[in-house]
């Protein structure tokens, strides 16, 4: 199941070496690897070499010459060997874990043809690609569809899926004679829906692959002027892949929806396309093409009559219809025009009182409009708004505005300027506001008379009243920045003297931070001494108490003291007694 990886490299020096070492380090190893260089006049060629030196097992074409495009194609046909091709650009880098997720999916499903990832977009310098309104910043986040779907999708909203994100089998990039000639910026495109139209293809919802966006539209596809006016024409060319779809069944498979152009018994392709490219909003390639298969098929008198009867389209509708829309742009631009008068009766302008008149607007047009406005009874005319024109910038004059015969003023609320007695306005919602006068407010019916000429501004004239403008708005501000000078030296001299105060002011700062450290090391003194004064009276209070206690011991010890003097002293007497009497009897009897 070996993979033929194919790096196309084309001036892409910063990034090549990124782009190779992306392969080589892929998780699933059974790959060749072929580098096509198309005649690069940077260092892309010499990076390459060194590449080839150090893995001989890598094959390097490099072209004599630029070919604008066949690289792909040659390479498959003449020197790729493996049975899936993996395309590969030089400045887009790999996720390691690409390939082997391939496979696996691949594996996973036997039908699928073949396997795209979802891709990140990045920059020049390898960040995220940030602009969420860049062509490119979530182009390439798709999800799965059949590929019914898939044609669906191409059809009406163009190519979401990431060329070198792509494995294919490569009987499938060969069938169809690989790539549609003359085709340079959506040949992958055309590919991918002839490969829808048989096969079913998968997308990976993790992003493998990082899309380099250069700066300055840079890219092959970039939004260069060149680039956008070529795919238009390959966009209109593609269209002919779906004139090929010519079954109901698949048909209606792609285009569930449009059931109305498609009856099974009495399904004529050429109508049903043709309807659906000429379905509006769609881009203006698209209805061309459309239009030029009803032509076709309405000038064959037996499908002409299918459609007319079944269908109920003749060549009358088809007609009437090429009329409606101007997809060469051969008319200016809102050339379809409608001037309104807006009425308030109290509930403000709003579209549920207002009158309309449409014209259509060349060059110029000359207005002359009585306007008959009703008026609901127990309702009052607050105010009128005059808008002369509708998304285009003009200039206008009014002649004269009447209401019943009598003359009223207008004021141009957002013109930009007047000039020669015309109010010019390059807001693309021109609008008057009508002075109103209480003789007209209670009347149930007035007539509104407005006679003008209304002037479509060429780009020239935009750009000289911005111009005009700018100049006035820079005279303007040279004489305020005159004024603000002035100013600016009058407060310079407040800021001179201010600064001197804040001198003054530092200086009594720097006193007052001494003398608040004084009062500081003052306090700590004191709170010392005051937790000295609390330890000794602390102290004294336990001498005190201790003393007390020694007083009362020494009281108990008198008393006890005492009470052993009489106690001794009793004794004494008792014993004296008792010698006494013991020897006063002897005594007694001697004498």
């Amino acid at each position: 199941m070996k993979i033929s990886v194919i790096l196309t490299s084309y001036n892409h020096e910063k990034f090549i070496a990124q782009s190779i070492e992306s392969v080589l380090n892929q998780t699933y190893q059974d790959f060749e690897f072929i580098i096509v260089d198309d005649c690069s006049t940077d260092s892309s060629w010499e990076i390459i070499s060194r590449y080839k030196e150090k893995y001989p097992q890598i094959k390097v074409i490099r072209h004599d010459y630029n070919w604008h495009g066949g690289t792909v194609e040659d390479t498959i046909r003449n020197y790729a060997t493996g049975d899936y091709i993996a395309l590969h650009h030089s400045d887009d880098v790999w996720d390691e874990n690409k390939l082997q997720m391939q496979i696996t999916e691949m594996e996973n499903n036997p039908g699928c043809a073949a396997v795209f990832t979802n891709a990140k977009a990045i920059d020049d310098n390898g960040e995220d690609y940030s602009d969420e309104n860049g062509f490119y910043y979530n182009l390439f986040q798709v999800e799965n569809r059949s590929r019914y779907e898939w044609l669906n999708y191409f059809f009406y909203n163009g190519n979401c899926l990431c060329h070198p994100s792509i494995l294919i089998r490569k009987d499938i990039y060969e069938e169809d004679g690989f790539f549609r000639k003359g085709l340079r910026q959506i040949p992958d495109f055309v590919k991918w829906i002839q490969v829808c139209r048989k096969h079913e293809i998968r997308v990976l919802a993790e992003p493998l692959v990082k899309f380099r966006v250069h700066e300055a539209g840079k890219n092959a596809s970039g939004m260069r002027a060149e680039t956008q006016i070529r795919s238009t024409i390959e966009l209109y060319l593609m269209l002919e892949e779906y004139a090929k779809i010519k079954e109901y069944d698949e048909f209606i498979s792609v285009f569930p929806e449009e059931t109305e152009y498609c009856v099974k018994d009495f399904f004529i392709p050429e109508y049903a396309l043709g309807r659906i490219c000429t379905k509006p909003n769609l881009q203006p390639y698209t209805r061309i093409y459309g239009i030029s298969l009803l032509y076709q098929v309405l000038n064959d008198s037996a499908k002409a009559d299918v459609i007319k009867n079944v269908y109920h389209y003749t060549m009358q509708d088809f007609m009437d219809e090429n009329g409606k829309y101007d997809i060469f742009g051969i008319l200016p631009e809102a050339f379809e025009q409608q001037r309104s008068i807006y009425v308030d009766t109290g509930n403000g302008f709003n579209t549920d009182e207002v009158y309309h008149q449409k014209f259509t607007l060349g060059d110029s047009e000359i207005v002359d409009w009585k306007c008959e406005i009703k008026v609901e009874s127990g309702k009052q005319i607050r105010r009128l708004r005059f808008d002369p024109a509708e998304s285009v910038m003009i200039k206008n004059t009014i002649i004269s505005i009447t209401i019943n015969g009598n003359k009223v003023e207008c004021i141009p609320t957002n013109a930009l300027v007047k000039k020669d007695g015309k109010d010019i306005f390059v807001s693309l919602d021109p609008i008057y506001e009508i002075e109103m006068h209480g003789e007209f407010q209670k009347d149930e019916q007035i007539v509104l008379s407005i006679v003008g000429e209304i002037e479509r501004l060429t780009d020239d004239e935009i750009a000289n009243v911005v111009s005009d403008m700018v100049y006035e708005k820079r005279d303007a501000i040279y004489e305020c920045q005159a004024k603000l000078l002035e100013k600016e030296n009058v407060i310079r001299e407040y800021q001179t003297n201010l600064l001197e105060k804040e001198n003054v002011i530092q200086e009594e700062r720097v006193n007052l931070l001494k003398k608040e450290e004084e009062l500081r090391e003052a306090f700590c003194v004191q709170r010392n001494l005051q937790a000295e004064f609390d330890c000794i009276t602390r102290e004294h209070d336990e001498l005190l108490n201790a003393y007390n206690n020694m007083v009362n011991q020494n009281t108990e010890l008198t008393e006890k003291y005492h009470q052993l003097v009489d106690e001794l002293e009793e004794i004494k007497q008792h014993w004296m007694y008792r010698v006494f009497k013991k020897h006063g009897c002897k005594e007694e009897k001697q004498t």
